[in-house]
């Protein structure tokens, strides 16, 4: 499987070959408020008339929040269709951004997904992920169930996995958290992103990055793991207990005990310059190279930072991915 991986430097773009690197994130439940740095587009061009919102998701290039009627708007890069929502989708309670689609779960229990590769909708429950071309989502029964690509082996589910209570898509991985605490993580990924530390011991969350994947344990301790070429597996040592974590692509977000946010990673477009003024968070969800992070106030309020040639990037990509597609 092979991702577009698009790098920046100062005012030049370069368009790196097809490899496997490239960001998603997995669903993240949001309470109102959150800010937003961008790139590719217009993924932080929040909609005026949005309002309150009740969940947020950042995908690769685009961002979906779900409002306080649950009406789902997603707005940014839509090559795809990942922010094509359907007309008839209804009132919906979560939702989780991927790379080129985007999945969501209605009032009455049904997970639907549009966009790029997974169209359809499913009998869901307690938890669910968009990875990169790739969904997973935990039963009511506690069962795991992937479905999209799995040339890495993202949604060969062990046999043995058992009942779990979370899940987080990444890029060619998948991990989930068993009922004991247990971190599973499978799919043939190339950085080390399911090879779970054999001293990690019970977790409570885990968020399954681009090519990284990171854990919260049960005693608040942060744990991240793999590609850490940008730094986003160094955690600061001073970080203390967190009570959430968002992998992105090649950064990483967490929400300490006092509401605090700490990004680490890459900053090439200030997806990692926490606002001075952001104050306390509830929550945070880290893109490809952006972030949206909950405030207390209830609002969703984004800042942006639009890279000179921004616009370039985008048509570049398009063509690219274009390309990819009719090949």
């Amino acid at each position: 499987m092979y991702f577009l991986r698009i790098m920046k430097a100062g005012l030049a773009l370069a368009i790196f070959s097809w490899m496997p690197r490239m960001a998603l994130q997995a669903f993240l439940t949001v309470r109102p408020g959150s800010w937003c740095v961008q790139v590719l587009g217009q993924q932080c061009d929040l909609p005026a008339d949005l309002g309150p919102i009740l969940a947020v998701s950042a995908g690769f290039g685009h961002t979906c929040a779900v409002r306080a009627d649950g009406e789902l708007i997603c707005f940014g890069w839509n090559h795809a269709g990942q922010c094509d929502v359907p007309a008839d989708l209804g009132p919906v309670l979560a939702v989780s951004a991927g790379n080129v689609h985007a999945c969501a779960v209605r009032s009455d229990g049904q997970l639907v997904c549009f966009g790029e590769h997974i169209n359809g909708q499913w009998d869901v429950a307690v938890d669910f992920s968009a990875g990169f071309l790739h969904t997973c989502a935990v039963r009511t029964d506690g069962q795991l169930v992937c479905f999209g690509d799995n040339d890495q082996g993202q949604c060969d589910i062990p046999a043995d996995l058992g009942q779990v209570v979370a899940v987080s898509a990444g890029g060619v991985h998948t991990c989930a958290v068993r009922t004991d605490g247990e971190l599973i993580c499978f799919g043939n990924e190339p950085f080390g992103a399911s090879a779970v530390p054999e001293d990690l011991g019970q977790v409570c969350a885990v968020s399954a990055g681009g090519d990284h994947t990171c854990a919260v344990r049960t005693d608040g301790q942060l744990v991240c793991f793999g590609d850490n070429d940008e730094g986003q597996c160094d955690v600061p040592a001073d970080l203390g207990r967190v009570v959430a974590v968002s992998a992105g692509g090649f950064h990483t977000c967490a929400v300490r005990a006092d509401g605090e946010l700490i990004c680490f990673g890459n900053n090439s477009d200030g997806q990692c310059d926490v606002p001075a003024d952001l104050g306390r968070v509830l929550a945070v969800s880290a893109g490809n190279f952006h972030t949206c992070a909950v405030r207390l106030d209830g609002q969703l309020v984004c800042k942006e930072r639009t890279p000179s040639g921004s616009l370039v990037c985008r048509q570049i990509a398009d063509e690219l991915w274009q390309s990819q597609r009719a090949g």
